[in-house]
């Protein structure tokens, strides 16, 4: 009885073994994924007392922006045209998915210009 026990787990055990083993490593293959990942754009505006960007994903965070001003097409030029640039008034944090700014249009001294016709440019990674 035992000889039968012994031989029955054995054949069992080769049996099952094989069934355990890895692929030969010649089936190996190549995985592709396309599409893009997608994530929703910032909501702006721009106020009086600058731009306003609410609801953007922190993925976008550590954008660039860039203001450009729009001249007339006759227009005198003066021998110093002042830059104007942003700066961060308010940050609502990094915690979460999603953050608000709010930036103020400044001058090269720092105050703030409340005239004028720019283009705000957003460039986000």
């Amino acid at each position: 009885m035992n000889v039968a026990l012994a031989s029955a787990a054995f054949g069992l055990f080769f049996g099952l073994s094989s069934s355990c083993f890895a692929g030969a490593p010649g089936t190996q293959g190549v995985i592709r994924f396309t599409g893009s990942i997608t994530e929703t754009n910032c909501a702006s505006n721009a106020v009086d007392t600058g731009l306003n960007l609410r609801q953007c994903p922190q993925g976008l965070r550590g954008g660039a922006i860039e203001i450009t001003p729009i001249n007339p097409q006759v227009s005198v030029k003066g021998l110093d045209p002042s830059a104007v640039k942003v700066k961060l008034i308010s940050d609502s944090g990094r915690q979460g998915r999603y953050y608000d700014q709010h930036y103020a249009f400044v001058d090269q001294s720092g105050k703030p210009v409340t005239s004028g016709t720019y283009l705000v440019t957003l460039s986000v990674p």
